[in-house]
């Protein structure tokens, strides 16, 4: 009887990569070995050699570190947004108790130097020149700077500002200083007008910061220009 020769297999050389994948394809490997967690020696810039038991118990410090910055960033957040909805609260019920268009511009400009800011209402073909914004003007803005969105929030050069806030001009020495928030009064794509906050902090608004409460007063006052307008108009 003839005996089958047993194949030889060559062994498969043992690399980083390979030790790599192994632990990868078992991640539940230190938990069966947990005696090789303390021998398992990492060279750290800051502390030099430590165990790989340090080195977890580190990055869970550190991760545990980063989570209560987010929760005190959110708690923070949430303060100043309760602050915020009592203010435009307050004012939505003043402008809803307003008679006419310079009762409501009164309380939004008043409302905006309270906040450190300046307020600018503009529509078009509006008889006051300070309200007064060009067509042209106004088509220009909507379609280099909301295109479709309910908000702009950033800087604006001395170019786009003049054109939009023609009357008056604006107290800013830099052709890029100051940040703005401007909404449109109706329809983004075919407003009446705009409203627009000024501060002369350029980080003051920025495109990551919310807009519910600014488009709900936006809203508010758009509906009372409608109604005023249909009661003009009969």
């Amino acid at each position: 009887m003839i005996e089958k020769q047993q194949e030889y297999i060559e062994p498969t050389e043992l690399t980083e990569d390979i030790v790599a994948q192994f632990l990868t394809d078992h991640p539940d490997f230190f938990q069966k070995h947990p005696e090789l967690l303390n021998r398992i020696k990492v060279d750290t810039p800051e502390r030099g050699v430590v165990s790989l038991v340090e080195v977890q118990v580190n990055k869970l410090r550190g991760r545990i570190g980063e989570l209560e910055e987010e929760i005190t960033q959110l708690m923070s957040l949430a303060a100043q947004n309760d602050c915020l909805f009592h203010e435009f609260s307050s004012i939505q019920k003043q402008l809803l108790l307003s008679e006419n268009f310079s009762q409501a511009v009164a309380i939004i400009e008043k409302k905006a130097i309270e906040l450190n800011l300046t307020a600018h209402i503009k529509i078009v073909e509006h008889s006051h020149p300070k309200y007064h914004v060009e067509q042209s003007a106004l088509d220009n803005f909507v379609k280099k700077f909301l295109n479709g969105h309910s908000a702009y929030l950033g800087r604006l050069r001395k170019t786009d500002r003049d054109s939009l806030f023609a009357y008056g001009g604006l107290d800013l020495s830099s052709s890029d200083l100051g940040s703005f928030a401007i909404l449109p009064l109706g329809a983004s794509s075919k407003p009446m007008g705009i409203i627009a906050f000024a501060s002369r902090d350029g980080g003051h608004f920025q495109p990551n910061m919310g807009t519910l409460f600014l488009e709900q007063l936006v809203s508010v006052f758009h509906y009372l220009l409608t109604q005023w307008s249909k009661l003009d108009n009969e």
